[in-house]
């Protein structure tokens, strides 16, 4: 009887309790996860970053080990009413103060952005300092010149690399250098274990880069931009690890890379003579080049680029003429996507000269033109397809796009030849809209003739196009 009423007294017990809680549970930042916290506090401007060490005993923890430091001047800056000079000794005196703090712990990553001043050199020295000895492996010195447009004649700041021992050079993985510049000591022998590298408004000798790149044997990742050498930049010592090359808007005059494991390259800038013929497993290329001569272009590519799979190929301004490339052995006969966007302000009678690139391309298998220059609309100039010869069938080639089409002769010229050349064609679209890049309309109020475009496409392929092709224009 008594573990009856034992058991009815549990039961009213249990029924007394509400069946759903609506109350949350109070959950504060200090019972996160200790990860979790480091990337909070990583992520706030130095102020707040400072004021974290009066929330909490575990804040206070966090604050002293967290593994990421990062001080970003040229984002406050924007918000601020008072004078560079003045903004700046504040940034000075608040990363101090922050890195004073964690002299003796392990900082992993130390990145430090702000506007680059004479004044500021003894401070980076001291904040390079602090890397090293807090066995830094992340380093981000992005400094930005006051004036940009006197970027080119303005003093860099010196990255003191004598300051690096054989410890801490070993243990960079990861840096990025930003209006640097670099003059490493004769016994330099690079970062053997560095695996992505930015650098940007470099001031450096080839000598020395070249020097530099060649013992980065773990690179994997490169990007470099607006490096000014009017020299060639030729490395033949093996990377076999680099993965990502971009190499953005740098004055040379050649570049070759022996990177055999290469799998995205990217280029942007004046046309220089390009040599990767050591990638073989190059999956894709995207190439941008200002006023060249088209069929020279091609020829280099043929050469530097041979193992290509995937090309997208950016001309302003190309000068197209009929040089045909009908003797050359060359092709890029890994070649499976082409995507060519053509800026043409003029020639753009010649549209049909672009066929000495695809009789480079025996295998390839998707196709992609993307024009933009109003002067082609309904142009009637040029030559005709049958101008050109006997061409080689595109015997792989399943889709074909076109952009920005809009009715010229060159245009319909050039579709109507790869079509009858096409024999496993499954599908194209013309579209008259779309363009490679914004387009100036000078004749007034009266738009495109867009109607008349999609007119002339339809007309033409309506007629050319096997059965079972898939036909879209719009």
């Amino acid at each position: 009887m008594k573990d009856l009423v034992g058991q009815k007294s549990g039961a009213g017990n249990i029924a007394a309790q509400p069946i759903h809680d609506t109350s949350r549970p109070s959950v504060k930042f200090e019972d996160l996860p200790l990860d979790v916290l480091y990337t909070i506090v990583s992520k706030l401007p130095p102020k707040e970053f400072a004021r974290t060490s009066v929330l909490s005993g575990k804040w206070r923890c966090v604050s002293s080990v967290c593994p990421r430091l990062t001080f970003d001047d040229v984002e406050e800056c924007k918000c601020s009413r008072g004078g560079l000079h003045q903004h700046t000794m504040a940034f000075i005196h608040e990363t101090n103060a922050i890195l004073q703090k964690h002299r003796g712990k392990v900082v992993e990553t130390l990145e430090v952005r702000v506007y680059f001043a004479d004044s500021l050199v003894r401070h980076l020295n001291n904040w390079v300092d602090f890397a090293v000895a807090s066995q830094t492996k992340n380093l981000n010195l992005n400094l930005k010149p006051e004036w940009l447009w006197r970027n080119i004649n303005n003093d860099r700041y010196v990255l003191p690399l004598e300051q690096f021992d054989n410890g801490s050079i070993s243990r960079l993985q990861h840096m990025q250098l930003c209006f640097v510049s670099l003059k490493p000591p004769s016994q330099f022998k690079g970062f053997p274990n560095l695996r992505k590298l930015h650098i940007s408004l470099l001031h450096v000798s080839r000598k020395d880069l070249e020097h530099m790149l060649s013992h980065c044997r773990s690179l994997v990742w490169l990007h470099i931009e607006r490096c000014h050498l009017y020299d060639y930049l030729i490395l033949d010592s093996p990377l076999s690890n680099l993965l990502y090359l971009r190499i953005e808007y740098c004055i040379l005059t050649r570049l070759k890379f022996h990177a055999m494991n290469l799998a995205t390259f990217q280029y942007e800038g004046d046309f220089i003579p390009i040599d990767l013929s050591h990638s073989l497993k190059l999956h894709s290329a995207n190439i941008q080049f200002t006023k060249v001569d088209f069929q020279h272009v091609v020829l280099s590519l043929l050469s530097g680029l041979p193992n290509v799979q995937n090309l997208t190929f950016h001309i302003w301004w190309p000068h197209l003429e009929k040089q045909w490339l009908w003797e050359t052995s060359l092709k890029l006969s890994c070649l499976r996507n082409l995507q060519l966007l053509l800026i043409l302000p003029a020639h753009v009678e010649n549209v049909l000269y672009l066929v000495s690139f695809l009789r480079a391309t025996p295998f390839i298998e998707n196709l992609e033109f993307h024009f933009s220059s109003y002067t082609l609309w309904l142009a009637d100039g040029g030559p005709r397809r049958q101008d050109i010869g006997q061409c080689n069938k595109y015997n792989y080639l399943k889709n074909i796009c076109v952009t920005g089409f809009k009715g010229a002769r060159g245009q319909v010229e050039l579709i109507l030849h790869v079509v009858e050349n096409a024999p496993a064609l499954e599908a194209i679209s013309v579209n008259t809209k779309q363009l490679a890049s914004k387009e100036f309309w000078p004749y007034g109020k009266n738009g495109p003739p867009f109607e008349q475009a999609k007119r002339i496409a339809t007309t033409a392929l309506g007629v050319a196009l096997p059965k079972g092709v898939k036909l879209c224009v719009i």
